[in-house]
């Protein structure tokens, strides 16, 4: 069920570490200290009301229903986009300067640059010497080739612009994915965890009837211990996801959104997909590629409009070889996907098996409690090879989109 009335915010990094100044000062258990859980009268505060000056794009770019939908403190994988573009800091950042920089005339600047290049061609024409005249004409060479290689104009920045914010939205959903297969990761490690436990147990009653040394007991308690580092590490990593994702859409360091779960690939979208057909539209949409056809109408060095060609040449094969890796990326992914999922059938019916096994008593508890944690691994293997399809899936259309996602 949604939680609405949440807004996300657009912290400033001085909010941030004012926040987590704040956080350090006043621990959680102070806090739980004064509302302790047991106190039948508590009831939790109300989240904080809107606070619609935070959003940078007017309330009619919207309908009031995904205005609402934005706002909530539920973070689902088909609003990323937007509440990247509206609330990520990068890409608020970068649309103010944006607006500020298309209302200046960079032309002017970039004409009164030249002009004071020109007067140094000048005087290297009137110099008194071939030394001084050879020195004035280098001065002027390089100072053009660096006022052609920084002019950028507001369509060059913006481009850049639309850049990042795709990355960022690409990254966003890379960061989700890994938030959910990390919710797996901790499932089977949780099993493996009660089996082991189960392991250590019996080896300690068989060390009591002398079926066992106190080095396999050891050995077994070791296991044990080590599966618990494991899962300690796999929350933290969850967590630093989980904080990551908070900060890119908008929510604060600590703030507890729901997650919504990913969707599942569309395996529909494969048999669409043409690596051939689609490279025209990939190199067409490439930013680097629209970035360095911009820059060709700047130029005025030779050696620069040379350089800047060759680099144009080189997006547009990286564009199209992007396009072509993440094509083989995806068929590899779904033949991994396939391979998982009859690995699944098969412990399903050794799990199967074993119950009926254990029903009848010609199986131990050991036993089943085995055959229970390979089907679960063999379960989030294929939940694991699902979303890594998704990700492949939606980086070859990304590169479709502009972006390229690989080398």
């Amino acid at each position: 069920m949604r939680r609405h009335s949440r807004k996300k915010y657009g912290y400033s990094l001085a909010a941030i570490v004012t926040a987590a100044a704040m956080t350090a000062a006043s621990p959680f258990a102070a806090f739980a200290a004064v509302n302790h859980p047991d106190d039948n009268t508590y009831q939790p505060p109300e989240p904080p009301a809107p606070n619609y000056n935070q959003d940078l794009s007017p309330e009619f770019a919207y309908s009031e229903d995904k205005w609402a939908s934005l706002r909530d403190n539920v973070m689902e994988y088909g609003e990323l986009a937007d509440l990247i573009h509206e609330y990520n800091p990068t890409v608020r950042s970068n649309r103010s300067t944006y607006a500020d920089q298309k209302n200046k005339d960079l032309n002017d600047v970039y004409d009164a640059y030249m002009e004071d290049i020109q007067d140094i061609w000048d005087q290297a024409d009137s110099a008194d010497d071939d030394v001084s005249a050879a020195s004035f004409r280098y001065s002027a060479n390089l100072l053009t080739q660096q006022a052609d290689n920084n002019y950028q104009d507001a369509e060059m920045e913006k481009i850049q612009y639309d850049q990042t914010e795709a990355n960022l939205v690409y990254q966003a959903q890379q960061l989700m994915v890994s938030y959910q297969q990390a919710q797996y990761n901790m499932e089977t490690l949780q099993n493996t965890r009660e089996l082991l436990e189960t392991q250590y147990k019996a080896v300690q009653a068989q060390q009591a009837v002398g079926m066992a040394t106190q080095t396999d007991v050891l050995n077994a308690q070791k296991s044990l211990q080590d599966q618990d580092s494991s899962i300690l590490s796999a929350q933290k990593s969850a967590d630093n996801v989980h904080r990551g994702l908070c900060l890119m859409l908008g929510w604060g360091v600590d703030a507890q959104p729901e997650i919504m779960p990913v969707p599942e690939p569309d395996l529909a979208r494969i048999d669409s997909m043409n690596p051939e057909a689609d490279s025209q539209t990939a190199v067409a949409n490439n930013y680097d590629v629209k970035y360095y056809e911009k820059k060709a109408g700047n130029l005025s060095s030779q050696d620069l409009i040379e350089s800047n060609q060759a680099t144009l040449q080189n997006a547009r094969d990286a564009a199209a070889r992007s396009l072509r890796t993440q094509y083989d990326n995806v068929i590899t992914t779904r033949d991994a996907l396939n391979a998982a999922q009859a690995q699944l059938e098969l412990k399903t019916v050794d799990l199967n098996e074993a119950a009926v096994k254990r029903s009848i008593g010609q199986g131990t508890d050991l036993e089943y409690q085995t055959a229970e944690n390979e089907y679960i691994v063999a379960k989030n293997n294929v939940n694991t090879q699902k979303l890594q399809l998704l990700l492949a899936i939606e980086a070859y259309d990304w590169n479709l989109k502009g972006l390229t996602t690989s080398n």
